[in-house]
C-alpha cells in the first residue's frame, strides 16, 4: 500500500511537472497566448478579409480576432478604449485621429483610392458636368471631403450641401451607402460619390463611371502640389501595442503581405472570400478585381509623401482641422 501511494504521488508530480513545462513552452512559442485584435468597417473590403479567412497570422504564431463595425466612429472608439490593436481606416481619418487624440501609429499603406463619381445619365461625362446637378454622398465621410477638395481646388467648382441644385455649383445631399444605388435608379440624385464594392455593383447595374478618384488625383498632380500615389486606406496601430507587442505587429504585417500575394495570384480564392462576406456575384467581382489596387511592402518615403498629399487634400476639403504640416513623421512606423 505504501509503495502504491508513493507511485501515485510520483505520477501526480510528473503530471504536474509536464503541465507546467507545457505552459512554459506555450508562452515561449512565437505569439504565445496573445490575440491580435483588428478592426474594420462592415462592408469595407481590405486584406483583412483574406487574413481572417485564411488564418494567415497563425502561420507566424499569433491568433487573430476581427471586429467589424457599422460606423467608422465605432472603430475609433475601439482603438481609443484599447479594445482593438490595429484598424484599417481611410488615410484622412488616421490624420484626424492623430490630430485630435493621438496615441496611434501608421504602420502600413493598404489600398489606392477606389472611390468614383458614378451616374446614370450619359450626358454627365466629366466632373465639370456636375455643375447644376444634385450629387448623393455620405457627407460625414472623408470620401465626400476629398471630392469637395478635388472639385473646388482642381476644377474651381464650388460644392455646397443642400437639396436644390444651382447652375454654378455642385449640390450634395446626404445618402447612406446602402441607398446610393437606389437613389441613382429612381433619379433622386443625378450622380453619386462612393467607394467599393458599391462602385462595382453600380457598374454591374448599368451605371457609368464619370471619373475615378485616381483620375481626379492625376488632375490634382498637374495643378497643385499633390504628388505620389493616391493612397486611400492605411493601417493604424495603438502606440502601446507597437511598443509592448512588436513581434505581434511584425507577424501581422507579414500576414498582410501574404494576403496581398494571394489577392494578386489567386482571384478565384479572393472571389470565394469576398462573395461570402459581401454577397457579390462573379460579374461584380470581376469589375471590382480590376479596379482595386493594393499596396505592398513596408512604408517608404514615397508612400509617406503620398499620404501627406492626401491629407493636404482632406484639409483643403474641410475634413482636417489643421494642415498636415502639423503632423510629424514620428507617427509613421519604420520597422
Amino acid at each position: 500500500m505504501v509503495r502504491a501511494g508513493w507511485a501515485l504521488a510520483f505520477t501526480a508530480v510528473v503530471v504536474v511537472a509536464l503541465i507546467v513545462v507545457g505552459v512554459i513552452l506555450h508562452t515561449h512559442t512565437p505569439g504565445g497566448s496573445y490575440v491580435i485584435r483588428a478592426a474594420t468597417l462592415q462592408g469595407g473590403i481590405s486584406t483583412l478579409d483574406l487574413i481572417e479567412a485564411e488564418n494567415l497570422t497563425a502561420k507566424y504564431g499569433y491568433p487573430l480576432k476581427v471586429e467589424r463595425f457599422q460606423e467608422t466612429p465605432e472603430i475609433i472608439a475601439a482603438i481609443a478604449k484599447g479594445e482593438a490593436d490595429l484598424a484599417v481606416v481611410p488615410a484622412e481619418m488616421a490624420a484626424k485621429l492623430i490630430e485630435t487624440q493621438g496615441g496611434v501609429v501608421i504602420v502600413a499603406a493598404e489600398m489606392l483610392q477606389n472611390q468614383a463619381i458614378i451616374a446614370k445619365d450619359n450626358s454627365i461625362k466629366s466632373p465639370l458636368d456636375l455643375k447644376g446637378k444634385l450629387v448623393g454622398a455620405v457627407i460625414a465621410s472623408g470620401t465626400y471631403k476629398l471630392f469637395k477638395a478635388y472639385m473646388e481646388v482642381v476644377y474651381g467648382v464650388p460644392v455646397v450641401e443642400g437639396e436644390k441644385p444651382a447652375p454654378d455649383r455642385v449640390t450634395v445631399v446626404n445618402v447612406p451607402p446602402g441607398s446610393i444605388l437606389d437613389a441613382l435608379s429612381t433619379g433622386s440624385v443625378d450622380a453619386a460619390v462612393i467607394w467599393e464594392p458599391i462602385v462595382s455593383e453600380g457598374i454591374a447595374r448599368g451605371f457609368h463611371v464619370v471619373a475615378p478618384f485616381t483620375q481626379l488625383w492625376r488632375d490634382a498632380e498637374s495643378k497643385t502640389n499633390v504628388t505620389g500615389s493616391p493612397i486611400m486606406l492605411v493601417w493604424i496601430a495603438r502606440e502601446d501595442f507597437v511598443k509592448q507587442h512588436p513581434d505581434a505587429l511584425r507577424a501581422f504585417l507579414k500576414a498582410r503581405e501574404d494576403a496581398v500575394r494571394i489577392w494578386r495570384s489567386n482571384p478565384d480564392l479572393v472571389f470565394h472570400v469576398l462573395s461570402r462576406l459581401y454577397h457579390i456575384d462573379r460579374g461584380t467581382f470581376n469589375i471590382l478585381y480590376k479596379r482595386v489596387a493594393l499596396t505592398s511592402g513596408p512604408l517608404d518615403e514615397d508612400m509617406v509623401k503620398s499620404i501627406y498629399s492626401e491629407w493636404w487634400l482632406a484639409w483643403r476639403g474641410g475634413y482636417l482641422p489643421k494642415p498636415p504640416s502639423s503632423i510629424g513623421r514620428s507617427v509613421f512606423y519604420w520597422g
